[in-house]
């Protein structure tokens, strides 16, 4: 059986603080296990203080969380990054649920050192598959993705939000307020359609 391991850090805490950030961390997991809740072998759990994690049964679910957790923290205007890690492992030679159980145990340790390991870095994503060079692919798509992602500062963050909830630059104008052109500079400026390319690509990828 496939496991997939999501193990998610606070990364910058912004105006936040450590009283807080769990509750917004709950809320947060408490969202995507609704939606995915098919998807998990797992659910997300928090880890104090400021992390969490699951297991799935899909690569897709597992990246289509890391989009969902990300636009969820813009959503309710949170004022903190995460860094993820998704980490693959395939169970399949095991000859008892024991040593199937011991595998997955060894797996999460895996892929915390690997959470460790980013922590050290800039890189807010790191897939690591049992396909390297499928692994590499999405790690690069990820770098695009985290660039456009991070590009948006807290003025931007109601515009992304209208868009985000798949209204055209026509809407977003009338909402705010301001003329055609305007909005169409706003979505240009956002690159939004560059975000929705690059998220269809990393789940293009593993096709």
């Amino acid at each position: 059986m496939d496991h997939f391991i999501l193990i998610s850090a606070v990364r910058h805490l912004g105006s936040s603080n450590n009283e807080g950030i769990e509750n917004e961390l709950q809320n947060v997991i408490g969202v995507i296990n609704k939606i995915h809740k098919k998807n998990f072998i797992t659910s997300l759990d928090l880890v104090p203080p400021n992390e969490f994690q699951g297991i799935t049964n899909s690569l897709q679910a597992t990246l289509e969380m890391i989009f969902d957790i990300e636009e969820c923290i813009i959503e309710n205007n949170l004022d903190f990054k995460l860094k993820h890690v998704i980490y693959h492992d395939t169970i399949k030679s095991v000859q008892s649920k024991y040593t199937a159980y011991e595998r997955l145990g060894f797996s999460l340790i895996d892929a915390r050192q690997r959470l460790e390991s980013i922590k050290k870095t800039d890189s807010r994503f790191l897939i690591a598959t049992s396909d390297e060079k499928a692994s590499l692919h999405l790690n690069n798509l990820f770098l695009i993705y985290e660039d456009y992602l991070d590009s948006w500062k807290k003025g931007d963050v109601e515009y992304v939000k209208a868009f985000l909830n798949h209204m055209n630059y026509k809407e977003v104008a009338a909402l705010f307020n301001i003329n055609t052109s305007s909005g169409w500079r706003r979505e240009k400026s956002l690159k939004m359609k560059q975000y929705y390319t690059i998220k269809e690509m990393i789940l293009s990828a593993i096709e």
